[in-house]
C-alpha cells in the first residue's frame, strides 16, 4: 500500500523545502518560522546566521529521512513497525538538530557580544 509511504516521503521532502529560505536568509525574524531560540532573537545577523546554518541541518536531516523512507519501504517494514522506526528517527533527528540550532546560535551571540566590546 504506497499511500503512507508517499505521505511519509512527501513529508520528509518538506522538511528540505521548508529550509531554503532559510538557508537564503529570507525568514525575517518571526514568531513562526525558523529557529526561534532566545539569541537568535536578541541579534538579527545571529538570526540570519543561525537560520541559514540550522536550513542547511535541516536538508540534510530531510535527505536522510526520506532515504528512510525508501529503505524501510524496500527492506519490506510495514505497517506499525514502519511508522514506530520512522516516528522514532524522526523525533530523534528533529531534537537533535534543533539542539544543535540552539547551540550554535548560542556560541554565535557570544562570539558577537565579544567582539562589540
Amino acid at each position: 500500500m504506497p499511500g503512507p509511504i508517499l505521505v511519509h516521503a512527501i513529508l520528509s521532502s518538506l522538511l528540505v523545502l521548508l529550509a531554503i529560505p532559510l538557508i537564503l536568509r529570507r525568514v525575517p525574524p518571526n514568531p513562526l518560522y525558523g529557529l526561534r531560540v532566545p539569541a537568535t532573537y536578541k541579534d538579527d545577523q545571529v538570526w540570519y546566521d543561525a537560520n541559514a546554518a540550522s536550513g542547511r541541518d535541516f536538508v540534510i536531516f530531510g535527505v536522510c529521512m526520506t532515504l528512510l523512507t525508501i529503505v524501510l519501504q524496500v527492506a519490506g517494514v510495514r505497517d506499525m513497525a514502519f511508522e514506530i522506526a520512522w516516528s522514532l528517527a524522526a523525533g530523534a533527528g528533529a531534537i537533535c538538530v534543533v539542539a544543535l540550532g540552539w547551540t550554535r546560535a548560542n556560541r554565535m551571540f557570544r562570539e558577537r557580544q565579544g567582539r562589540g566590546r
